[in-house]
């Protein structure tokens, strides 16, 4: 009933005082309507543990995001990070650091940067809008 409710203020949303709508006007899936971003704080729990033990980027508040930013590299990116250390704090930022892999999280403003080694060169992923440093 949310959904329907959220569905019809955005359909009046688009009209105009001639009631008209508008032309240029796309509605988003419902998915994307029904879904609130996570709740990134549970990821204190996961604090000293690997991303192999804890699902920190399989199954975590932040690996729909994750997932979404990293497209077709999500999966070797998952891989790698499966052997890299754990997560660890650093002053409000969440680190966990890999030969081949690094993530840096900052839960409060639900941002990320990711990192993953590619034939001897760093490619890297961020939040859009946010400018997280590279771990040391």
């Amino acid at each position: 009933m949310r959904i329907l409710a959220l569905l019809l203020a955005a359909a009046l949303s688009a009209c105009s005082k001639q009631d008209k709508w508008a032309d240029n006007v796309a509605t988003p899936p419902l998915n994307v309507i029904a879904e609130a971003p996570g709740d990134w704080t549970a990821l204190d729990g996961m604090i000293g543990r690997r991303p192999s033990e804890s699902g920190l980027v399989e199954n975590s508040p932040i690996s729909v995001d994750l997932e979404a930013r990293l497209g077709p590299d999500a999966q070797t990116y998952r891989n790698a990070m499966m052997r890299s250390g754990p997560l660890q704090r650093s002053g409000l930022l969440m680190v966990s650091k890999g030969p081949d892999a690094w993530l840096v999280i900052d839960p409060e403003q639900h941002a990320f940067r990711a990192g993953l080694l590619r034939e001897g060169r760093w490619q890297d992923w961020h939040t859009a809008g946010t400018d997280l440093p590279r771990p040391l």
